[in-house]
């Protein structure tokens, strides 16, 4: 029976297919009792643009973060589509949108066992690449997490790309056109997914020319045509970003680091990459980044050390088994755009940059466990040997993804199992503050918030974190000075300017108040909440057509609100409009049936019209 199996998986590539999805999905299948976590709250919960296809000019035409109007240099349009899609199939259920980064993981594990199956001609290697590719824990965050699909939508289509642009020498005539037009589009999407995506060109340029079989009986114009147009549409995707964002990166946490610090950054992150893909342990949701100065830190040691051998092992694999040289290439070019810090955010590393890169690391690892497996071919106690070690490290391996799925099942569980990890990530902690803040439990909140402060005084973010939750327990004094320090430290950040101008105004300086809301209306025109509490001041100064023009011009941002919906209609109710009230109170009710505020205002309203 064993032996039928085996000749079925060597000869019908639809028994590996079944296989693999098996082996991507089970893994993953506790994912869907996890809810939204992390950026997930902001990207979709909050997010208007994923309600309606009425926003599709805001989805691609600016950055991911638009619809709150604060700068943002990510230009991730198929992520929100997407989001907008599973929306309309699943609505706000968290397990929907778990199912479709289960369903994308699962279809990437296929399409790397088809391109790998066309560029080696192995089966058992391309098998054996997406099985490991498919039970890797280093890709759980990506899968795990929803917010995480920008790498599975990268990952795809930048893989059926390949795929394209490798059946370009077997096709020909109407076929031929087709193939060019479906490789294009699918690149097309690949960019509008996320910018490692313009490295293929490059890829795409090194395998005609050193790897593709036909390489020494095509003539240099027929290969320039085959990836030309792949460097046409990389050329236009910049001006597409800079339209978009107004500019190719708009904001950065580390440009203060100097070109020898991002230097000696790169290099520690070869080796921190290379040590994750090689051991996965303690995997960890944020890791902080601490920049290195000198050559003789351990870090850049390690580093450098594996940039030769991936040299080394490179130059060896080009001439014993040169398309599996490849592997390396594709997996440092496709991680390259990630060695600079001053490309990134706060998360300098992250498991979830490894995704792509990953595939080229598959095909190096496997290529060698066959070759292991061949030199055991006289010895079946050693055969034997290798297969118990290769399926006890694929059940750890999908213990260990299990078990890591859990850990995005809630806020609170994601940042305290990564504060297990790394106990120095402020970031994190206070998130940690805000989720325990959001159950209700403010004493532990305002704990969190003081411990990040008794370490990094100069957090910002923090300060106005404690401010805020001192205000909602009419700490206003205790808030003040913390939020003045907020705004001294970092004069952009629109929440401290807003939560201050609120201080002002439980002390009835009015005057002092709209000053704060000014600045922050100034750094963030767009900005819903900035508009929302400027609509607040004004009704509270008793200026009817501001509050009523400050409402709007939040609505026109966010026009699913109900909070500001319901505010508005009250405004209306208490200047004796009620037939604007009435309109404003149904519209909430069209958008959110049963809203129990709406409904009682309207029947208060009716109530008072009887005669």
């Amino acid at each position: 029976m064993r032996e039928k199996w085996n000749i079925r998986l060597r000869e019908k590539p639809w028994g590996w297919v079944l296989l693999l999805i098996v082996c991507a999905v089970l893994p993953y299948a506790n994912t869907v009792l996890n809810g939204f976590v992390y950026d997930d709250t902001s990207q979709v919960l909050e997010n208007q643009y994923v309600r309606s296809f009425r926003y599709l000019r805001q989805i691609f035409g600016s950055s991911v973060f638009s619809f709150t109007g604060a700068p943002s240099r990510y230009y991730r349009p198929m992520m929100t589509f997407g989001y907008l899609l599973s929306y309309k199939v699943f609505g706000l259920s968290p397990a929907g949108f778990h199912l479709v980064n289960i369903g994308l993981h699962a279809g990437i594990v296929c399409l790397l066992f088809f391109v790998t199956m066309r560029m080696f001609g192995d089966r058992m290697l391309a098998g054996g690449a997406a099985l490991l590719f498919a039970l890797h824990p280093i890709h759980t965050e990506s899968v795990a997490w929803i917010a995480g699909v920008t790498d599975l939508e990268l990952t795809f289509f930048y893989l059926l790309t390949f795929w394209f642009f490798l059946m370009l020498d077997g096709a020909g005539g109407k076929r031929l056109g087709l193939v060019y037009l479906a490789m294009m589009g699918s690149f097309a999407l690949a960019t509008l997914s996320k910018e490692q995506a313009v490295t293929l060109p490059f890829l795409a340029t090194v395998f005609e020319h050193f790897y593709r079989a036909d390489r020494g009986s095509t003539n240099w114009k027929r290969k320039v045509a085959r990836y030309a147009p792949l460097w046409f549409l990389a050329a236009a995707y910049i001006p597409l970003r800079l339209s978009s964002l107004g500019g190719f990166v708009v904001t950065s946490n580390h440009w203060g680091l100097t070109w020898r610090e991002i230097l000696l950054a790169g290099i520690a992150l070869i080796g921190q990459y290379v040590g994750k893909l090689l051991w996965p342990v303690n995997l960890c949701a944020f890791y902080v980044f601490e920049k290195s100065t000198s050559l003789l830190d351990p870090r850049v040691w390690v580093g450098g050390f594996c940039a030769i051998l991936l040299a080394a092992g490179f130059v060896w694999l080009w001439k014993r088994a040169g398309m599996v040289s490849f592997g390396l290439i594709w997996m440092m070019v496709t991680l390259a755009p990630t060695l600079n810090p001053r490309w990134l955010g706060a998360n300098v590393f992250a498991e979830r940059y490894l995704y792509l890169p990953s595939a080229g690391f598959c095909w190096v690892a496997v290529w060698g466990l066959l070759g292991l497996w061949k030199a055991c071919s006289r010895n079946m106690v050693r055969r034997r040997a290798l297969i118990a070690v290769l399926s006890g490290i694929a059940l750890l391996c999908t213990f260990r993804i299990v078990t890591r799925n859990r850990d995005w099942h809630d806020d609170v569980t994601l940042y305290t199992q990564t504060l297990q990890v790394s106990q120095d990530a402020s970031l994190i902690q206070v998130n940690l503050g805000a989720a325990y803040e959001s159950q209700g439990l403010l004493h532990e909140a305002e704990q969190e918030y003081r411990s990040v402060l008794e370490r990094e005084p100069e957090c910002a973010k923090c300060l106005n974190s404690l401010a805020w939750l001192l205000i909602d327990q009419s700490r206003h004094a205790e808030a003040k000075p913390l939020l003045t320090k907020a705004v001294s430290i970092d004069p952009r950040a629109v929440a401290p300017h807003l939560n201050l101008a609120i201080v002002y105004q439980k002390e009835g300086r009015m005057d002092l108040a709209e000053e704060q809301l000014r600045i922050a209306l100034g750094v963030a025109p767009g900005n819903f909440y900035v508009h929302t509490t400027l609509a607040t001041f004004y009704e509270q100064k008793g200026d009817a057509s501001q509050a009523e023009a400050a409402f709007k011009r939040a609505l026109s941002i966010n026009p699913y609100s109900a909070q500001a919906r319901l505010s508005l209609a009250g405004l209306y109710e208490a200047n004796r409009r009620p037939a604007d009230a009435v309109h404003e109170f149904q519209t909430v009710l069209q958008d959110e049936p049963g809203n129990v505020d709406a409904v009682a205002a309207l029947q208060r309203l009716q109530a008072s019209q009887t005669p």
